[in-house]
This record gives C-alpha cells, structure tokens and sequence, in this order.
C-alpha cells in the first residue's frame, strides 16, 4: 500500500484486468473503475485511457459505443484513425512506420458520457476492417505489450482489458503494465480454471503484481455452482495465492448504464462497492491518482 499523505497529481498507474472464463465480467468492471476515476479525478487534471485488447469478443469496444465523440481528440492529438474505429487494429497493421517509432495517440479516441460526468477518458478501440487479421499476425504479443507501454506513458491512469484465459498476447500485456487483477463469479476463486489462471501467473512471474480477485455477480445467484458445503464436492483447500480484493454485488443496472452512456450514480451498489474497494486499496485514489504498492 502507499505511504499516507496526498502525492503528486497524475502519477501514472495502469493496470491489466483479465478472468479465467468469459463472462466474468472484465469488460464492466475495467469500464466502471475508469468512469468512476475520471469522474472524481478528470477534473482535477487526470486522464484516464481504456485499451480493448479481448480479440474474441471486442467488448469494451462495444460496450462503450455510446461514449465515444466523433471530435478529433485534441487532447491526445488523436486524428482522423480514431474516428473510423481503427485504433489498436490500425496500430497493429501499420506497415508504414517500424514499431519503435509508431505512434499510438494518433489512435486514440475521445469517450464523453453523455450525462457529462466523465469527459477525460480515452478509448484505443478494437473494432473495425482488419480486425480478423490481428489473430495470426507475427508478433501481435510484441505490438500489444508496446501499445500498453506507450499509453501508459500517455495516461494517468490505464486500464487493459484482456478478457478471458491466457495465452502469449494476454501475458505480454501482463508483463507491461503495473498491476494485474483477476475477475471472476462470487465463490469461484478456488475454481479450476481461476487455479490455473493463478498458475499461469505464478510461471510468468507475474505473481507480485496481481493485487488479487475481484469477486463480481452477474446474475443474482450466490454463485453458477451453488452453495458450498464442508463435505461436498465444492470443498477445495484454499491454497490460491489470490486474495479477494473486492467484492461486487448483482447490480444490473450498472451495466445497462454504462452501455446506455453513463454511470448509474450513488445508488447503484455495484459502483459504490467497487469504489469502496478501490478506495480501501488506496486511499488517495480519488484524490490524486493510483499508487498500490
């Protein structure tokens, strides 16, 4: 954790959010963290940047359909490529320019919600033609991991969403940002498949970077399994090296929000549980940026 006491304004943080399953939920909870920080901290001179890097499913790409403005992105001196969707496919399939020298701003575009409480947000889309070209094309993994780099550097605050399961592309990302969580359903961190994520992460050496699990619900059950009993078959020795960080209640609101534009606003339980969180994590979180150490 950091030391008490407000830091600089801006220091940069970022941070990837994977899950062992689709459908766990990264897409939401890497969407409402970044509207819920620039809403707090956007004003006060933080920008915030969102990269899609789920090539199955594109979903925060989709998700924030209804946040992206068709301005030119003065900001991040975004141009005419993020306003046809070719942000991270554009980067990858630029031909042009060796990779040490291309840039990503130029790819970036403006997210604006239209209730008006977020406005210093920015999206590096996964969308658009070429996008089927990205899964066999030579060192993707390689592009990626420079991509995170170089908006990292760009943004106070980044945040990746991988999706789900773990392969070369979603290691390399791993490996370029700050910080790593998990996201999975209530009462499945001893899972199986949420183990082998936590193995995967332990053999990359990526361990001492993921803060721990994000237990989320999206469906108003305890969890897909149900209850776990002493003697069942669900009783599995807690030895995962995750710890749950956050524990998110069934909101559905929140996700009809945010693909409508907005955030639900403070009676929704799910943001104000994962503001909670987060805030518990760091307190200066919405004061002056991210710190967790």
């Amino acid at each position: 954790m950091a030391e008490s006491g407000e830091r600089e304004l801006g220091r940069s943080w970022s941070a990837a959010v994977l899950s062992a399953r689709p459908g766990e939920g990264t897409t939401l909870v890497a969407t409402a963290a970044a509207a819920l920080i620039d809403a707090e901290t956007g004003p006060k001179g933080q920008n915030v940047i969102l990269m899609d890097a789920d090539l199955a499913t594109a979903g925060l790409s989709r998700l924030l359909r209804a946040w992206r403005a068709t301005g030119t992105g003065d900001e991040y001196g975004a141009g005419p490529a993020a306003c046809d969707g070719r942000g991270l496919v554009g980067y990858a399939l630029d031909r042009r320019t060796d990779l040490r020298d291309r840039s990503v701003q130029e790819r970036l575009q403006d997210l604006r919600s239209p209730d008006g409480r977020t406005g210093d947000m920015a999206l590096l889309a996964l969308d658009g033609p070429g996008l089927s070209a990205l899964a066999g094309l030579a060192g993707l993994p390689r592009i990626l991991a420079c991509a995170a780099q170089r908006l990292a550097e760009l943004a106070g605050c980044l945040l990746v969403d991988c999706g789900s399961g773990w392969n070369e592309r979603t290691r390399a990302v791993c490996e370029s940002v700050d910080f790593v969580f998990v996201v999975g359903r209530a009462g499945d961190r001893t899972h199986p498949d949420t183990r082998r994520l936590a193995g995967r992460l332990e053999e990359s050496g990526l361990l001492p970077k993921t803060i721990g699990h994000i237990a989320n619900r999206p469906e108003n059950v305890e969890n897909r399994h149900g209850p776990q009993s002493a003697g069942g078959p669900r009783a599995v020795e807690d030895t995962l090296p995750l710890r749950t960080v956050i524990d998110l209640p069934y909101d559905p609101r929140a996700a009809q929000a945010l693909a409508r534009g907005s955030l639900s606003g403070p009676g929704s339980a799910f943001e104000t549980a994962l503001r909670r969180g987060m805030d518990a994590l760091e307190p200066d979180l919405f004061r002056t940026g991210f710190d967790i150490y």
